[in-house]
C-alpha cells in the first residue's frame, strides 16, 4: 500500500509539473534565449544527483558566464560543493532570495511546484515531461541519459559524450593522503557489502572469500566502507578474514569519500550510492545489482561493469521476495565476481 501510494503522488507531481512547464514555456523559443541565472532542483538521493552532475558542466558550456544554483538534500552539500560548475548550494526553497529566469526540475515536489508557479521563471525544464515521453516510448534510458534529455531543449543539437564527474577538495585529498600513509596502503580495493535494503545485499560471506583471493591473486589491500549503518556488518566480514583489512564506515565525509575511491585499483559494490559516487569519481566499478530496474541505474562510464540476474519478477518493491530461497542477488556466484574483476584488472594493466 505505502508502494502505491508512493508511486501514486509521484504521478501527480510528474502531471502537474509537466503542465506548469508547458504553460510557462508557451510559444516560446528557448533556444533563443540567454539565460544569466539557472536555479536547479534535485532533491533525491546520493546515486540520483551523481548522475545528473553532468547536467551542470552542459549549463556552464552553453552559457557562459552564467550562475548556476543547486538545491539539493543536506548531504548533497559535501558530495558536491566542490564541483566547480556550481556556483550556490541550498537545501530549501525558503534560502532562495534571487530571480531565475530558468528553473530546471531535475527530481522536484510539490513544494518546488509552487516555487516555480509563484516565482514565474522565464523558462522551466522538468522531469515530468522526460519520464512521460520516454514511458509512451516502452522504457526509461539510464539515469545519465535521462537528465540530458531534460535539458535537451535548450541545444540546437543534443548533447553527447559528457560524464557526471565528481571533484575531490584539496582538504579531502589532503585527509585521504595522510589516513592512506599512516596505514601504509598504496594498492587497494574499496568494497561495499551494504545496502539500504536487505535484497540489495550480496552475501556477507561472499564478501569474506572475495577479499581472500583479492589480497592472494592481486596483493590488494581491502577497504571495507559505507555509512555509519555499514559498521556492524564490515565488522562482522573482517573478524572472518585471516589478515588486516580497513573499515571507514561512518568515518569520511562524502568528499572524502570520493578522494578515497578516485585512489584505489577498483570498486565493488551493492547498487547503492557509494557504487554511483565511485563509478562517477573515475574509478573502475563493478555493481552487483539485486532488485533493481535494469539499466537505469547501472555503473555509467569508463572501466565499469556490473553483475545482474533480472528475473521475471523484475522490478519489484524490494521488501517481499517472491524467491526467498534464492533471490536475486544470491544468484551472482562468487566464481562470476572474480571473474569479472580479472578481467576488469587485465584491461586496467593493458592500458
Amino acid at each position: 500500500m505505502k508502494l502505491l501510494t508512493h508511486n501514486f503522488k509521484e504521478k501527480v507531481v510528474y502531471g502537474l509539473s509537466m503542465a506548469l512547464s508547458q504553460w510557462l514555456n508557451w510559444d516560446k523559443n528557448i533556444k533563443k534565449i540567454a539565460f544569466k541565472n539557472i536555479l536547479v532542483f534535485k532533491l533525491d538521493e546520493i546515486g540520483d544527483l551523481c548522475y545528473s552532475l553532468h547536467v551542470f558542466d552542459l549549463l556552464k558550456q552553453r552559457y557562459p558566464g552564467v550562475k548556476v544554483t543547486l538545491v539539493c538534500k543536506p548531504y548533497g552539500i559535501s558530495l558536491v560543493n566542490s564541483h566547480p560548475s556550481i556556483d550556490k548550494i541550498f537545501t530549501s526553497v525558503n534560502e532562495l532570495k534571487e530571480h531565475y529566469d530558468l528553473i530546471i526540475d531535475l527530481r522536484g515536489n510539490f513544494e518546488t511546484i509552487k516555487y516555480a508557479l509563484i516565482h514565474k521563471p522565464v523558462v522551466r525544464l522538468d522531469r515530468g515531461t522526460v519520464r512521460y515521453r520516454n514511458k509512451k516510448g516502452g522504457a526509461h534510458p539510464h539515469e545519465v541519459i535521462t537528465n540530458t534529455q531534460i535539458i535537451a531543449p535548450l541545444f540546437n543539437t543534443v548533447p553527447v559524450g559528457f560524464e557526471p564527474r565528481l571533484i575531490a577538495s584539496a582538504d579531502a585529498t589532503e585527509r585521504i593522503n595522510n589516513y592512506l600513509i599512516e596505514n601504509n596502503l598504496q594498492r587497494f580495493i574499496v568494497l561495499h557489502s551494504g545496502a539500504r535494503r536487505i535484497l540489495r545485499r550480496w552475501p556477507a560471506s561472499n564478501f569474506v572469500e572475495l577479499a581472500v583471493w583479492v589480497k592472494q591473486s592481486f596483493q590488494l589491500d581491502c577497504i571495507f566502507t559505507g555509512d555509519a549503518g555499514d559498521l556492524e556488518l564490515n565488522l562482522q566480514i573482517q573478524q572472518q578474514i585471516p589478515f588486516k583489512t580497513y573499515n571507514t564506515a561512518g568515518i569520511f565525509k562524502l568528499n572524502e569519500f570520493v578522494a578515497l575511491v578516485k585512489k584505489a585499483v577498483l570498486y565493488v559494490g551493492n547498487e547503492s550510492g557509494p557504487l554511483c559516487i565511485a563509478t562517477v569519481a573515475g574509478t573502475p566499478s563493478l555493481g552487483l545489482f539485486g532488485p533493481g530496474e535494469p539499466f537505469v541505474f547501472y555503473p555509467y562510464g569508463k572501466n565499469t561493469s556490473y553483475l545482474h540476474h533480472v528475473l521475471e519478477c523484475n522490478p519489484c518493491d524490494q521488501i517481499h521476495c517472491v524467491h526467498p530461497e534464492n533471490p536475486c542477488i544470491q544468484r551472482i556466484s562468487l566464481n562470476e565476481v572474480k571473474l569479472k574483476i580479472t578481467e576488469m584488472l587485465t584491461d586496467a594493466v593493458k592500458k
